[in-house]
Parts: C-alpha cells; sequence; structure tokens
C-alpha cells in the first residue's frame, strides 16, 4: 500500500519546523506545543487554531486571529499544531 503523499499544509509545516522528516517534525512540533504551554499569547493561540482546522497553511492560520492574539512564535506553533494534527 502506498503511503499518500503529504498535503501543502503538511509539508510547509516541516518546513517551517526545519525537517522533511515526519518523525523529526513531529518530535519537534510536540516540543514547541510544550514551550506554547508557558506562554499566555501561545496559549489563547493553541485554543483558535484548534476551531480552524489543519487544511489551512500556517500563515493562513495565524491571519485568522486577531493580531493581538499572535506573537513572533505564532506561525511555528500553528506549524507544530497541523504536524500533529494533520490526517
Amino acid at each position: 500500500m502506498a503511503v499518500p503523499h503529504p498535503s501543502i499544509p503538511l509539508i510547509e509545516s516541516r518546513q517551517i519546523l526545519g525537517t522533511p522528516d515526519p518523525a523529526e517534525a513531529r518530535r519537534i512540533g510536540r516540543l514547541v506545543l510544550a514551550q506554547a504551554r508557558q506562554c499566555p499569547v501561545c496559549q489563547v493561540l493553541t485554543r483558535h487554531l484548534s476551531t480552524l482546522g489543519h487544511e489551512l497553511r500556517p500563515c493562513e492560520l495565524i491571519e485568522r486571529v486577531a493580531p493581538w492574539e499572535r506573537d513572533e512564535h505564532s506561525v511555528r506553533l500553528a506549524a507544530a499544531w497541523i504536524v500533529l494534527h494533520a490526517w
């Protein structure tokens, strides 16, 4: 059985996290989400991401939240969320 080709959002998310390897991207994604628990801005953003879906690209996800609900780590956090929650 052939492995399906990853979606554009998933490929882009792995690039943002710095690795094309799916397992390594998931490992990095878990670290990014763990660090997000320490940041009040990231905590708010994480709640928003779970309602927006994983079919969007990381930058598109960030554009859907208010400017005060994001920071310089937001695109990386969105990428981590996509890598960990994409089907």
